[in-house]
């Protein structure tokens, strides 16, 4: 028996990386994965081989910076299933800038997508949450712990998932809601990848985020911790987070 037979898990991101990593292994876990995603073909082509591998699982394709999108997203997972068990945002976008040439509109871009998008989601999840006395997994960052050089969106917009994760927390805390968040180092995603370091930046300084042995974690590593915390394991862990970085900010 796994744990989560007969439960209902929306994943945001799914299409790559940690979110994809998670919804594989929600699934493997016997959970019921509804992969959310903004790249149509990326998404379903996670919720196929989950389907091919026995599971069950659902694409939809969303923009969690879209209030509209998020709405009618979760709308059809309640049609389709009749409940919800746990959300997992893991949806996200990097950028890296040199703080003087950040645009507002790029910041606030990566504020809606990282932030808004969290919040938005979690609005329209929570009263079917309640419902299952189920659990909230944030993606926040080391980015909102220490201090990383180009990040200004992107740390604003994670330390702020961490704030909002520990007022869902204690606000819905009696009402049987269970939220964290889960802080990840260095990991070999898709986003990571993709991102650039700003004109004239000074490699140096990534000795900040960098683990002494240059190495970057599979998004296994981190879906493992997301399981952990979307399931009964996680019900006395309460507006906390877990750091998935090797020790990185040890």
């Amino acid at each position: 028996m796994g744990r989560f037979d007969d439960r209902v898990v929306l994943i945001t991101g799914a299409g790559s990386g940690i979110g994809k990593a998670s919804a594989q292994r929600i699934s493997s876990e016997g959970g019921i994965v509804v992969c959310v995603d903004i790249n149509t073909e990326q998404v379903e082509a996670v919720a196929s081989s989950i389907v091919t591998g026995g599971g069950e699982a659902l694409a939809l394709t969303c923009d969690v910076s879209d209030q509209d999108s998020v709405r009618a997203t979760v709308a059809t997972a309640i049609e389709k299933y009749g409940k919800l068990n746990a959300l997992c945002n893991i949806a996200g976008m990097l950028r890296f800038d040199n703080t003087l040439d950040l645009s507002l509109q790029d910041f606030d871009r990566v504020m809606r997508v990282n932030c808004y998008g969290v919040l938005m989601m979690c609005q329209e999840a929570i009263p079917h949450l309640l419902e299952t006395k189920g659990f909230i997994v944030n993606m926040a960052s080391t980015a909102a712990l220490g201090s990383h050089a180009w990040t200004a969106a992107y740390s604003a917009s994670k330390g702020a998932v961490l704030s909002l994760t520990k007022c869902i927390a204690i606000e819905y805390s009696l009402l049987g809601l269970n939220c964290n968040a889960i802080c990840p180092g260095g990991i070999e995603t898709p986003m990571v990848a993709g991102a650039n370091l700003p004109e004239g930046a000074d490699e140096r300084l990534l000795t900040k985020v960098m683990l002494p042995d240059g190495y970057f974690a599979p998004p296994e590593d981190v879906a493992g911790v997301v399981a952990f915390l979307a399931s009964d394991d996680a019900s006395h862990i309460k507006g906390d987070f877990l750091r998935v970085d090797g020790g990185l900010m040890t």
